[in-house]
């Protein structure tokens, strides 16, 4: 089989990142083939090495998911020697990726002005939670933080229930996805000027841009949205419904085409006749009512039965599935997405490889995530420097 010419190779990324976001922005950047050297203390590495309550041995699952494709150096930066390597390892970096809390740059010796001065070209990302400066510039902020103070955790949840939050983290994968991005786009722009840039991106920002509707929604009316559940606030029915077997399905009648669709699935022509749901608007007006008859009908048969039905007659449709009929999904098998890869110290693990294609062929896991200062002395000896050892 051909090999994927990866579009990042031979840009070299200083990486002092830790626990999410970032270290997934330089995952994404390691697996479009740039070589990241991931940076970490001495002492406990990353801090994502000891998240979380499941571990693969010895390794977190929180540290396997994004920490693949890298080399790690153990350096500590508080040690004189510890920060004349790093600035050695800058002056031949392309870019340099922080998330790091505010001040703590400049206190290392590693901040935009010291570091562009060393390597005038670099491209410097720093993420943070609320930004550079501001009223919670000095405040802790995680993932589910900042979906309470955006708005989205508000959003979330069912209508007469409390704020949820996600399940999944859309701060901090939002966050990593708009970092790697806007990395390419500054190399990118570099090869016109010839100029490095400093990026800031901060996890609250992101998630308020991607509310995206919703925000506009707001901006327009001025008013809060109620919580729905599955359900969506534009559009009936569009939201999960339990079937008879206890397993849901989601519906997606975007529109009067899909509408009449369903209508004719599910053998009730008098829905379709029905004055309370000729349009949307008038559908999401009498939400209530239509989704107590829906939910009447659907109660009748099992999920299967019904998305074999629904997709028989081109009903927008799809099962509510759990994560392991996820990850046993038939087109998610299909695309190959689930990777194994092979570990020095688990054997083969299975992991969720990066979502894009190149050229017909999916961008390769060279190397597992790795362990505390395995590339130590590889990198040092890449770039010439020499570690006295007492």
């Amino acid at each position: 089989m051909s090999s994927v010419e990866l579009p990042l190779k031979g840009v070299t990324v200083v990486d002092v990142s830790h626990l999410a976001a970032g270290p997934w922005c330089t995952m994404v950047l390691a697996d479009l083939g740039a070589d990241v050297i991931k940076i970490e203390r001495p002492d406990v590495g990353d801090m994502s090495r000891q998240a979380g309550g499941v571990y693969a041995g010895e390794e977190s699952a929180v540290f396997l998911s994004f920490n693949r494709n890298k080399r790690s150096v153990a350096l500590d930066l508080k040690d004189p020697r510890g920060l004349e390597i790093l600035h050695r390892l800058v002056e031949r970096a392309d870019v340099f990726v922080e998330n790091l809390r505010a001040g703590k740059t400049k206190q290392l010796g590693i901040d935009y002005a010291t570091l562009s001065a060393l390597r005038p070209d670099l491209v410097y990302a720093s993420i943070s939670a609320f930004g550079d400066d501001g009223p919670y510039v000095d405040l802790p902020g995680n993932d589910p933080i900042i979906q309470a103070l955006s708005g989205a955790m508000d959003l979330t949840g069912e209508h007469d229930g409390p704020p949820a939050r996600q399940g999944v983290s859309v701060p901090d994968f939002g966050a990593g996805m708009m970092a790697a991005f806007s990395i390419v786009a500054a190399l990118f722009g570099r090869q016109t000027t010839g100029s490095g840039r400093k990026l800031d991106l901060n996890l609250l920002d992101v998630e308020i841009f991607a509310l995206g509707p919703r925000a506009q929604e707001h901006l327009i009316t001025g008013e809060d949205q109620p919580r729905l559940g599955s359900a969506h606030p534009q559009f009936a029915p569009y939201q999960a419904f339990r079937c008879r077997d206890d397993r849901y399905l989601y519906i997606a009648a975007i529109n009067e085409k899909f509408w009449h669709l369903l209508c004719k699935a599910l053998e009730t022509p008098e829905l379709a006749q029905d004055q309370r749901y000729a349009t949307n608007p008038d559908r999401c007006r009498n939400r209530k009512a239509l989704v107590a008859t829906l939910e009447e009908v659907l109660a009748d048969r099992d999920r299967d039965d019904w998305l074999e039905l629904l997709g028989e007659h081109g009903v927008p449709c799809g099962a509510v599935n759990s994560l392991t009929e996820a990850m046993r999904d038939p087109q998610v098998l299909h695309n190959e997405l689930l990777q194994q890869v092979a570990h020095p110290g688990l054997g083969e693990f299975t992991t969720v490889a990066l979502p894009l294609h190149i050229n017909g062929l999916r961008a390769p896991i060279r190397s597992a995530p790795p362990r505390l200062g395995e590339h130590t002395d590889e990198v040092l000896a890449e770039f010439g420097i020499e570690v006295s050892r007492s």
